[in-house]
């Protein structure tokens, strides 16, 4: 028979944010029941078992860099500021440390020029630029750079630069021949232009945002001031064990978890109450929300859906370490010519001495028609997974074994007008329900990393406990 119950919180849907809430104020002693919509708690962070290894999907890794005046208290961070986590990330990796145990993964590399660099895109490593072998036209080009003025990198977090296009502020502040190669991986992960892409929130497509000062010393092989960023991995080499034992610490703290997909959600004087799709229904004081846009929207009665993103595909597999070519914990492809961007070695990252290694690859299955034209889709997956001998990774194509492959149309989100205008669209929604709060990308852009969620979680938790 369906159930009807009254909870002091209902959580709906199955984010990091969510489960950090949840879990917390269960052992604050309220009750709490989260509502997945039948969808696994963690979201993207929770990975996949296939064939019975862990998986992440992806690259994804932790970031615990403390740099700046930290903070302990969750009650001060604040959504609408840009980057605002960076306060918090002692609070994050205290937290993480609580369910797994973390270890420095070594420098990502940046495939370019026919070889291995250490990774400039993500890892802020500018080896590459000092190099005998650096194409001369970027040096010259960074050496004639005038003073970018209002569009120098250091304004990015200030209101002027709101609507301000990479492609704008990259030229400004690299140049036009490196911001060519920044350019053709846009075009490789998204399809789209970087001039469509909003300049604060460059990071969503994985590209950086220099100094010039900083690229002119590099490129003079002085110090540049720019220490390299650093990631760490579960020492598993899963980071969706943390989502596991999450998981289990927040059913052992008496959270109630409902699998069943939602029906609908209904405004109440105080609060709302939730209907499943079998007829139970939920009525709490505070509802939280943590679905992907388009599922909240169609919730709330909004009439837009979410603007189309990127498409990806991820392909999962293993490669014996004894045939592995390369030791990268993370493979960045800048050349256009290739169809993959990014090859992960999660065992390579955490430094396991599995004889095994988990690999995931990634690519925009339109970019790989683009290079490959023509082909069905058995020799186009041939023909992408040969990339693995070129870039040197493994020797030959057999050594890598394909586990599965799974294709997202349009699931990353492209950080342009219209998806901005729609956030503000989603809020605005949701501002008229009463006792509803919102959690990572329903927030707006940029606040929907693992340490935004895992702030935003605690902060709710810590709120609410007044």
């Amino acid at each position: 028979m369906p159930n009807s119950a009254d909870a002091d919180v209902v959580l709906l849907g199955n984010n990091l944010a969510l489960m950090v809430a949840g879990r917390e104020l269960a052992l604050q002693g309220r009750s709490v029941i989260m509502l997945t919509d039948g969808k696994r708690p963690g979201a993207h962070f929770t990975g996949m078992r296939i064939d019975n290894y862990d998986f992440d999907i992806g690259m994804v890794l932790f970031e615990q860099v403390m740099r700046g005046e930290q903070s302990t208290d969750v009650t001060g961070y604040d959504d609408r500021v840009r980057n605002d986590s960076a306060r918090f990330a002692a609070v994050v990796a205290e937290y993480v440390g609580q369910f797994v145990t973390t270890v420095p993964v070594p420098t990502p590399s940046v495939w370019l020029d026919g070889q291995r660099h250490p990774d400039f895109v993500i890892a802020n490593r500018l080896d590459y630029f000092a190099s005998a072998a650096c194409r001369p036209e970027l040096a010259e080009a960074v050496a004639a750079l005038p003073d970018p003025g209002v569009l120098h990198a250091s304004r990015k977090l200030t209101p002027g630069y709101q609507w301000v296009s990479y492609e704008e502020a990259s030229l400004a502040n690299h140049g036009a021949p490196l911001h060519a190669l920044f350019e053709g991986l846009v075009q490789k992960i998204t399809r789209r232009s970087s001039r469509d892409i909003l300049a604060p929130w460059h990071r969503l497509a994985w590209l950086p945002l220099y100094y010039p000062e900083t690229l002119k010393a590099a490129l003079q092989g002085e110090p540049c001031g720019l220490p390299e960023y650093p990631f760490r991995a579960a020492q598993e080499g899963f980071t969706g064990a943390f989502v596991r034992e999450l998981q289990a610490s927040m059913l052992a703290a008496g959270v109630t978890l409902v699998e069943t997909p939602l029906e609908r959600c209904e405004p109440e004087a105080c609060g709302g109450l939730v209907t499943t799709v079998d007829g139970s229904s939920w009525r709490a004081p505070v509802l939280v929300m943590g679905l992907a846009q388009g599922r909240a929207a169609e919730l709330l009665g909004m009439g837009q859906k979410p603007p189309v993103g990127a498409s990806m595909r991820i392909c999962f597999g293993l490669i014996p370490r004894t045939s592995l070519l390369s030791l990268d914990s993370c493979l960045l492809v800048l050349d256009e010519r290739y169809a993959i961007y990014r090859v992960t070695n999660q065992d390579v990252a955490a430094g396991t001495d599995d004889p095994l290694c988990r690999v995931t690859v990634e690519l925009n299955p339109q970019w790989a028609d683009h290079v490959y034209p023509g082909l069905d889709d058995a020799a186009l997956q041939n023909r992408v997974f040969a990339e693995l001998v070129e870039l040197g990774v493994i020797s030959q194509l057999e050594d890598f074994r394909l586990l599965r492959s799974i294709d997202a149309s349009g699931a990353l989100p492209f950080a342009d007008q219209s998806l901005l205008d729609f956030s503000r669209q989603l809020g605005d929604a949701a501002a008229q329900w009463p006792g509803l709060e919102l959690t990572a990308s329903l927030l707006g852009m940029g606040v929907s990393s693992f340490n935004d969620q895992i702030i935003q979680g605690l902060k709710l938790a810590r709120t609410w406990s007044h």
